[in-house]
């Protein structure tokens, strides 16, 4: 009776945490999506001397008052991937109520055109809600711990629009396993899912404008591995240049002033290429739609890989996932885009490269092979066109990852069982 009790107990946990990550996941849209639009919507429309002012000043000012709220309250600095990894491994699931800041405050990164995400807020927001609730209802520690796991898991796929992906990702990242724990786990992530596409209705973020088909056997043999091996190298330089602009501004500065300036420097490259700011996901809307030439698609990469690195090397806060997929889209367009100049027989189709490059990016940058490749098959609806050359591609870029770097963007050791050990220096504010 008492195993029926505990059971019926998660089980409710279990529903509500699915709800919230999902309503949780509509909210934080408004704030960062709906709230960011109206404020640069205006200068938009306008040439590039006439926004210059908005497009500089909103990031400036805007985190300038997120950088003194987040002095004022440190804790407010802790969130996404580490923290909720850290809550399971080392409080037994607790998650105190202040890192609700934490997941306001990037909102308000992304409403201001920081290059961050909202996917690692939305992780950290669905594993509060699950620890809350699982408190309230008076879980045992082992069921708090899958709580957490089960509310992360609702986070990233009402976030993602991936319910396979946010299992396949909680595995990857905190320890999951196969056993019965995974059923809360898929559960709330299908109530994650379905309260956000229901409330919003977009499903299906990434589905090309075109009707996308097998690649040819040229494509598949020759074309996808070289993708792949490229894929490493490009992932490991993101790496090195996050690192390096731990450093690039002085730690005797204040910590506002450090959040403003590199909102400055983000809005400054917004003069000329405002798709590098916030999360970027119209960027790769249009990639899906030949939007850029391929000289284009090399510049934008380079310069969100900057963006971001300026953005999280400053001391804001947000998440990561976002800007890999960015990243990789524009990866994916340069290449797919060029080798169909060079080879259209043997790459037909280049919007397909465009989701490839979003699966051996995530592979590569955040170390989540499999998950990386559902979430973009949920996300595009591409499943049997995109899973062969994704296993291929992402498999390479997976496995030849490790020879150059041997931890995620995180500062995490992911192996594929689910193991993540512990942190490192790298990147101590980046939220996932």
């Amino acid at each position: 009776m008492h195993r029926f009790f505990g059971a019926t107990r998660l089980i409710i946990a279990t529903v509500v945490a699915g709800l919230l990550a999902g309503i949780g996941a509509v909210a934080f849209h408004y704030l960062a999506d709906t709230f960011g639009e109206s404020l640069f919507s205006w200068s938009a429309a306008h040439a590039r001397v006439v926004r210059l002012p908005v497009v500089v000043l909103v990031p400036t000012l805007g985190l300038l008052l997120v950088g003194l709220v987040l002095q004022r309250v440190p804790e407010s600095q802790l969130g996404g991937v580490r923290e909720v990894l850290e809550a399971i491994e080392r409080h037994s699931g607790v998650i105190p109520l202040v890192r609700i800041l934490n997941v306001i405050l990037s909102g308000l990164v992304l409403a201001f055109g920081g290059s961050v995400g909202p996917e690692g807020p939305m992780v950290q927001l669905g594993a509060l809600a699950g620890s809350l609730v699982g408190q309230r209802v008076g879980l045992t520690r082992e069921n708090l711990q899958t709580i957490v796991r089960a509310g992360a898991a609702a986070g990233i796929a009402a976030a993602f629009r991936s319910p396979a992906g946010g299992v396949l990702l909680t595995l990857e990242i905190f320890g999951a396993r196969f056993n019965q724990d995974l059923t809360a786990i898929a559960t709330a992530a299908g109530l994650g899912y379905v309260t956000r596409t229901f409330i919003l209705g977009d499903a299906y973020p990434f589905r090309p404008a075109v009707d996308i088909t097998n690649l040819p056997l040229a494509g598949l043999l020759l074309v996808v591995p070289l993708m792949g091996m490229l894929a490493a190298p490009t992932g490991h330089f993101f790496i090195r240049l996050f690192a390096r602009c731990k450093k690039l501004f002085p730690a005797s500065w204040p910590l506002p002033v450090r959040v403003m300036a590199g909102g400055t420097l983000v809005g400054i490259i917004g003069i000329w290429y405002p798709q590098v700011m916030s999360a970027g996901y119209p960027t790769i809307y249009r990639s899906l739609n030949g939007g850029f030439g391929v000289q284009v698609f090399v510049i934008l990469l380079a310069l969100k890989m900057l963006a971001t690195s300026i953005t999280f090397g400053s001391g804001a806060v947000g998440g990561l996932f976002a800007p890999t997929l960015v990243i990789g889209a524009l990866y994916g367009g340069a290449f797919g885009y060029g080798f169909h100049r060079l080879a259209p027989q043997a790459v037909p189709q280049p919007e397909l490269f465009v989701l490839l490059g979003m699966v051996v990016m995530f592979g590569s940058i955040v170390k989540g092979y499999w998950s990386g490749l559902l979430m973009v098959a949920d996300m595009s609806g591409c499943y049997h066109q995109l899973l062969l050359p994704g296993v291929i591609a992402g498999g390479i870029s997976f496995f030849l990852s490790w020879e150059l770097h041997d931890r995620s963007i995180f500062g995490l050791t992911i192996d594929p069982a689910g193991r993540a050990e512990a942190p490192l220096e790298l990147s101590a504010t980046a939220g996932g």
